[in-house]
């Protein structure tokens, strides 16, 4: 597990997004990152078909038991589209481990994906208990 300056790091490497949703997305971020007692970063990249399972594994590796904070950031190539179902697909495995998650998401792209791939950026932030 990453520490906070070294998610913060992480995050400051990341090329911006084309699109303007990038400030208030790393707005969001710096808000957990300043305020949970910890966090957890997880990315995941590739195919739509395979992008929630890839994820369920994440999370089921980290076993969540505290009131939690998510920041999602879903990108893909600029040249391809997301639909909003592939969307709610992937907001209810977050859902599936934490049923009283607050959850700030957004899309944007990112040229450096393959067309058909797409990635998460997901940022967990836990309260103290």
């Amino acid at each position: 597990m990453k520490t906070k300056e070294e998610i913060k790091h992480y995050l400051d490497t990341l090329s911006p997004s084309e699109d303007d949703m990038v400030q208030i997305i790393r707005n969001d971020f710096d808000r957990i990152l300043n305020s949970a007692a910890s966090c957890a970063l997880i990315t995941v990249e590739g195919a739509m078909s395979v992008l929630a399972e890839r994820l369920r594994t994440e999370l089921e590796a980290l076993h969540i038991e505290a009131d939690l904070d998510v920041v999602v950031k879903v990108s893909y190539h600029p040249a391809s589209e997301i639909s909003f179902d592939d969307l709610c697909s992937l907001l209810t495995v977050i859902h599936e481990f934490a049923p009283q998650v607050n959850i700030v998401w957004g899309c944007g792209t990112d040229a450096k994906l393959a067309e058909t791939d797409y990635s998460i950026l997901l940022l967990i932030g836990t309260s103290a208990e």
